[in-house]
This record gives structure tokens, sequence and C-alpha cells, in this order.
């Protein structure tokens, strides 16, 4: 099959020795037919081929975060970015993740066909094509060597469109704006473009008051028909399954490099994905993690500027990985760890042979106050010494007044959605955030890997949430967040199966809360937020019972979070021994 003949500015790219195609038509196994960009050496013989897939515009190129398609191409490879089926220039209807394995087998064996390839492609990108480079590497086309999969969820439910049973709807809301504008232009929906551009103005400004079923973000304009089947499936069935990715990691046998940073929405999937593949050893897999959040991937992250270690420098990283999978050059990629990360606080890199990092131990810190934990103003406290006879605290929560969100782990832009660390004080004022604070420690505390909570509740409703947030209290008093969680009750069992609960009864809830990799300072205080809200980071929860999206009715709940000799609440922290 034939290239593209029409060439991209083809006297500057020459006069860089950089041969540049547009729109390359490439046929799939059903006869769609999907488009790329290409950019290879102008001159010399067959190279490796890079293929980017993505369905945010070929033509970007995810340049805001990459190099120049012709950056790498400079380096020796060819490199292909394809528009996604369905999206901007290529062909056939878009579905995310749907037979995005298949387009990714039969575009890695186009490029190994192709006469400018010495028949070796690799693969790069981030976010959905991290995930979907994973899904073709499922199929095993002869052709992939290796991949590079970075910032990337396991699925679209747990982790992307779902946390702990609640919507990530700041993290949906924002991604679903940066696809629609070309869905409507796709047909010719010249009022749906108009409700993508209000929708992007408004985007990051939910109102508490609006049922979740009016909120135009999810409801407007009608041209993304899959998130209509995304909230129509609130547990985790079998609508899911054809892009979940645990199940299919090994058969994946490729050496891959994983990349993401501590504030992106998907680090604790990225995580446990590079866990499972690299235990497995079925091929070498290293890992890089930076600070950052999902866009951009600089030094200033939030409100904390991590310091000029923490630039961007991902596609030099990928160079020293693709010469030595792609061309048997190791001398770069040997001189580096298997394992580089960032530990926020000491604001350094740490280089390690593996992650976990050896000698990390689960240590509880428990919940404690005299009976009123509620506020900056209240008396709760955090130790390592499990709780005896205490009273339970109580706060009320009003889905008509949720808690809102300060920074965090979303997805996509910063401006757009709550991301990264910021101070928690101003929801910390609130008596319906509980606040447990340590004592100033006497020596550094590093803690580096998965955090988890354990809560014994009640709640006066039928259905409701708690979450968690655990926070690094500087001396100055600012409570920077390091991670959080939630749960909803009726997933309190399992994703898959909603289980109400008994108004009143004392349960024990077990929350997810993130991916951490920090060094809490000497001098500085360990504080964990309970609340019953983050929103719009999650949706809020009505209280009521009723089906997903029913929220029109609200119901007030009551709270009820015990800390004593029986129902000992705590943080599970996973501390590395040395500090």
């Amino acid at each position: 099959m034939r290239t593209g003949e029409n060439i991209m500015s083809a006297s500057a790219f020459e006069a860089a020795g950089i041969h540049a195609e547009k729109d390359v038509a490439i046929k799939m196994r059903d006869g769609v037919t999907l488009r790329a960009n290409l950019f290879r050496p102008a001159h010399g013989g067959p190279v490796p081929a890079l293929l980017l897939r993505l369905p945010y515009n070929k033509d970007a190129a995810q340049t805001y975060v990459y190099a120049h398609p012709a950056w790498y191409a400079r380096h020796g490879y060819a490199v292909l970015v394809q528009d996604s089926r369905g999206r901007y220039a290529s062909e056939g209807e878009f579905y995310p993740l749907r037979l995005d394995g298949e387009d990714g087998f039969d575009t890695i064996e186009w490029c190994a066909a192709q006469p400018w390839c010495d028949g070796q492609v690799g693969s790069y990108g981030f976010s959905i094509p991290g995930i979907n480079q994973l899904l073709a590497a499922h199929l095993s086309p002869p052709a992939l060597k290796t991949a590079i999969p970075a910032f990337y969820p396991s699925g679209m439910h747990d982790g992307f469109v779902y946390v702990g049973g609640a919507l990530s709807m700041a993290t949906l809301g924002q991604w679903s704006v940066v696809i629609a504008a070309d869905a409507a232009i796709r047909k010719g929906d010249m009022a749906a473009l108009a409700e993508v551009v209000q929708a992007d103005q408004q985007s990051g400004k939910w109102h508490p008051g609006s049922p979740l079923k009016d909120t135009p973000f999810f409801t407007k304009p009608d041209s993304l028909p899959f998130i209509a089947d995304y909230l129509a499936h609130p547990s985790m069935d079998d609508y899911w399954r054809e892009w979940d990715l645990p199940p299919r990691l090994d058969g994946i046998d490729i050496p891959c490099l994983h990349v993401s940073g501590w504030y992106d929405s998907f680090i604790a999937k990225t995580l446990e994905s590079y866990e499972t593949l690299s235990r497995a050893a079925h091929a070498e897999h290293r890992l890089l993690v930076g600070p950052w959040y999902h866009i951009p991937w600089t030094q200033q992250v939030g409100c904390i500027d991590f310091g000029d270690e923490a630039r961007n420098f991902v596609d030099d990283y990928q160079i020293a990985w693709l010469d030595a999978q792609l061309k048997g050059e190791r001398g770069k990629l040997d001189a580096l760890p298997m394992v580089r990360i960032f530990v926020t606080g000491a604001d350094e890199w740490r280089d390690c042979d593996a992650w976990p990092l050896a000698g990390t131990a689960a240590e509880n810190w428990y919940l404690h106050s005299g009976g009123r934990a509620n506020s900056l103003s209240g008396d709760g406290s955090l130790t390592r010494q499990a709780p005896g006879e205490e009273g339970a605290d109580f706060f009320i929560y009003s889905p008509e007044a949720p808690v809102e969100s300060l920074g965090g782990q979303s997805c996509c832009l910063p401006d757009r959605a709550p991301m990264g660390p910021a101070d928690q004080r101003p929801a910390e004022y609130r008596n319906d955030v509980l606040v447990y604070s340590s004592a100033p420690l006497e020596a550094p505390l590093f803690v580096a890997g998965k955090v988890s909570a354990v809560l014994h509740a009640a709640s006066s409703a039928v259905d409701t949430d708690f979450t968690v947030k655990l926070c690094d209290v500087w001396p100055d008093g600012r409570a920077i967040n390091i991670t959080q969680g939630i749960i909803r009750a009726r997933y309190r069992e399992s994703l898959e199966r909603e289980v109400m609960l008994e108004p009143n009864r004392i349960y024990e809830f077990a929350i997810s809360a993130g991916m951490a990799c920090h060094r809490f300072a000497a001098g500085h205080r360990i504080r964990v937020e309970v609340s019953s809200s983050n929103f719009p980071h999650f949706d809020r929860n009505p209280n009521n019972g009723k089906p997903f999206g029913e929220d029109d009715k609200m119901v007030t709940a009551s709270q009820t979070v015990f800390h004593d000799s029986l129902r000992p609440s705590h943080i599970q922290l996973p501390v590395v021994a040395g500090g």
C-alpha cells in the first residue's frame, strides 16, 4: 500500500533533513482507512519505525508534552502519527479503545512492510495512547519490539470514569469536552459545537445544585454516545471487559518503559500494570515517575515548584530506551536505573533497582479525638498508637453543599479540573471535614507505595460516600495534599455489585487512597482528612439509594466515624526503612 503524497511544509522539513508526508492512508482489516502523518530521515537506508496512535489530532502529536515527531526522526526513526478510528482525518466510528488493539496491530505490521522501515516498530504515547499500545501488544504483532506507555489507565471503569464506585466527574467532564469538538464537526452539528464551546468555558465551574442528569458535560452534545453508555453502567459489569487491561497483561512479552506522574489521575493504575508486568519477567520493564500531573509535565505543579530537577526530560529518556531496544545501542540506557522516581517533599530523584522499593513495610497511623475532630478547630489527632476507649466523631453531609475539591489527582488540564498539590485549609475550616493531625515529626518519614485507609463508620442514609485525604502539614500551617481516595458505600463489598447500607449500622470501609512517594520532613506533621464529598473531583452522592444519576432529590446524612479499641479506624502508610 503506497503512502500519501501530500508533503507538509516540504521545504522546511527537507532543509532540516526530514522527509514529511501528510494524511498517509492505511487500510485496516475491515476496509476502514485510517490516516497518519509520517516523518522520517530524508537520507539513508531503512530505520526503525515509531508509532503514536491518538484520538486527539495527529497534527498536534501530543507535542504539549513530547518533542515534535521530526525531533525523533532526526534521531534516526521513522515516526508515524495516526488519527484513531473515527477521529479527525480517519474513517470509521469513534468509540474509545474499541478496535484499538486490532487497528494498532494492522498499523504496526503495515509500518514494518514499508521500504523506509527496517522491520522493527516501537510505540509511544500517553493517556489513551498509553493503554492502546498495550492493547495492541497483547495481540502480539510480530514487528512490535517495544512500547513506552505513559500516564495510562487500566481500562475505562475503575480509575478512569469511576473511582471507588464514585463518578470521576472532573476527569470525565474535561475529557469529554476535549474530544467533543471533533465529534460535532464530523457530524456537521454546529449547534452541538456551540454547546462544546460553552461547556469548555464552564468546565471546572460545576454547580452543586444541578442534578447530574441535567449537567451539560454529560448530556450535551449528543455526539458522544459512549458517555451515555458509561453512565448507564456504574458497576464493573461485562460492558467494561472489552477494554479491561489486567487480564491481558500476561500476554504482553515485549520490553516496556512506563512513565507517569504522582499527581496524574491514572498513577495507581499505571503502577499496578508495571508491577504485574515486571513480576511476570517476560521482558525488561523500567519505570520513570516524576512529580507531574496529567498535563503538562513541568517543575511547577499546582502550588509547588519542585525545582529545576523536575523539568520534563522524558524525550531524552525515551531516546535512550529506543536506541537500546531498536538499535542495540545500550550505552545510554545502561547508565540509567531500572526505576527512577521523584520524591516529593525531598524534591529529588531517587534511583532504585525495583518498585515497590526494598525495605517498605505497611505502618498503621490511627485516628484519635475527644469526640470532636471537626475542622481545624477540632481535637483530632493521628498517632501510631492504637486507640483505647474513645468517643466517635460526628458530622453532617449535605449533598447540596459538598466539600470543594482543592487540587488532587485528576485530568486533563489544571485550569479546568482540580489537579496537583494545593493548600487544603479552606476545606479544613469546614465542620463536615474531620481533621486528624500528628505531632511534628522528630525525624523524616519516607512513604512510597499504596496508601489505604480503614474507616469504621455509620450513616443515617442507605447510601453515601466516605473520602480520605493524606496531607503534609508544613510548619507555617500549609496542608498540602499528597493522595486521596473515596468509597461509594453501595460498592463497599465489590465494584461489581451494589449492596445498600442499613441506616445507622456500623460498617468497615476499606478505601484505596492512591499512590505516594513522599518524604515528610522533620518538623512537619502528617494529616488525614475524612469527609463524605470531594466535589467536583467526584460527583456528590445524593444519599437517596436510587439508581445512579437520579439525584434530583437529596438526602442529608448524619455520619459517624469510630476510632476505639474494637473499631480502630486508621490510615496505612507504606513506610520505607531508613527514610
